[in-house]
């Protein structure tokens, strides 16, 4: 009897722990466009309130099982928020380059400022904890509110900008 309660649990958990991940929403370009146009719009509305939203660990803006989220910078380069990495708010981010040169930060801003539906940036970056870099694509987007202006943006790796251009012809792609 108690052989049989103990494999119907177990059961239940592996059945559980099976539908979580499928039903999990997977990272990817598509969903971190969605999640920056979603972010915009909220900050559109409620200025730097949303700021503590967009970086709630538990709410939507933390998403792909906590691969994905949303940073907020300003057009200076300097970063208002990000949630990972909270060490470099309030910093200048106009010298960051990645292993090719590219500043991706000014590119941030420059594809945001150019193109008011948002634009993609690629460039080269270590995975967390890795030392070689990988390729990484981020969605931007500029906002504005009570006369600030924001860029929200996303990114994921293993995504490069001609991977973009496939998937999403009539966005706009950063050439550097």
């Amino acid at each position: 009897m108690v052989k049989k309660t103990l494999i119907s649990i177990l059961g239940l958990i592996i059945i559980s722990c099976f539908t979580a991940n499928v039903f999990a929403e997977g990272l990817s370009p598509q969903l971190c466009k969605d999640k920056v146009i979603t972010a915009t719009k909220l900050i559109a509305a409620e200025g730097e309130a949303a700021f503590a939203k967009i970086k709630d660990p538990e709410g939507e803006f933390r998403f792909a099982g906590g691969q994905g989220y949303i940073w907020i910078q300003d057009l200076n380069p300097t970063m208002i928020m990000h949630p990972i990495k909270p060490s470099l708010d309030g910093k200048d981010l106009s010298t960051l380059q990645d292993k090719n040169g590219v500043l991706f930060f000014i590119a941030f801003n420059e594809i945001a400022e150019e193109n008011a539906a948002g634009g993609w940036v690629g460039y080269l970056w270590p995975k967390p904890g890795a030392k070689e870099v990988s390729p990484k694509v981020s969605f931007v987007k500029l906002v504005e509110y009570n006369g600030k202006e924001y860029v929200a943006g996303s990114g994921m790796y293993d995504v490069t900008s001609a991977d973009i251009k496939k998937q999403f012809p009539k966005d706009a792609v950063y050439e550097d």
